[in-house]
């Protein structure tokens, strides 16, 4: 029976020990979007879409234009706002044409248009994406000095 305590007593501090040097990655994850939408948007891929230029950096600018696109091709009826309706697309399997499927389907995820709906009317407004979005690159923006590199993209700190 002690044996078998041992056992249990290593294999939670080995979880928890896990837990804990693993929760400021989720945290930060936290702020930005669902867990699903962060791992699409951390990948290479989707930093290849954003720089424009080519030089293995997203500036901002880079990064405010490519949202722009973004919420212009969610936005489908041109009113300046997006709608559950036009979030969703016309199907679940709706892709946007500028994105990879993986993050196209995180970031029509309802969570996700649920926590860029800062005034809570059911619409997201390009200020609204915009101003979220803002904030994942500030985030990601890990030397504060305007652009993300690669290492910053994927979230390694060096």
């Amino acid at each position: 029976m002690t044996v078998q305590f041992k056992k249990v007593a290593i294999i939670s501090g080995m979880l928890l020990s896990i837990a804990a040097i693993s929760l400021p990655v989720f945290a930060a994850d936290a702020m930005v979007g669902t867990g699903g939408y962060a791992r699409q948007l951390h990948k290479m891929e989707m930093m290849k879409m954003f720089d424009a230029n080519g030089d293995h950096m997203v500036t901002k600018e880079e990064y405010d234009e490519y949202y722009g696109k973004i919420f212009d091709e969610l936005d489908t009826d041109h009113d300046g706002s997006v709608d559950a309706t036009e979030w969703k697309g016309p199907s679940k399997n709706s892709k946007l044409d500028l994105t990879t499927g993986g993050y196209s389907r995180e970031l029509r995820n309802m969570k996700m248009m649920g926590k860029m709906d800062a005034d809570g009317d059911h619409k997201v407004t390009k200020d609204e994406f915009l101003a979220f979005h803002n904030d994942v690159f500030t985030t990601m923006d890990k030397k504060g000095d305007g652009q993300i590199t690669a290492n910053e993209w994927l979230g390694k700190h060096l």
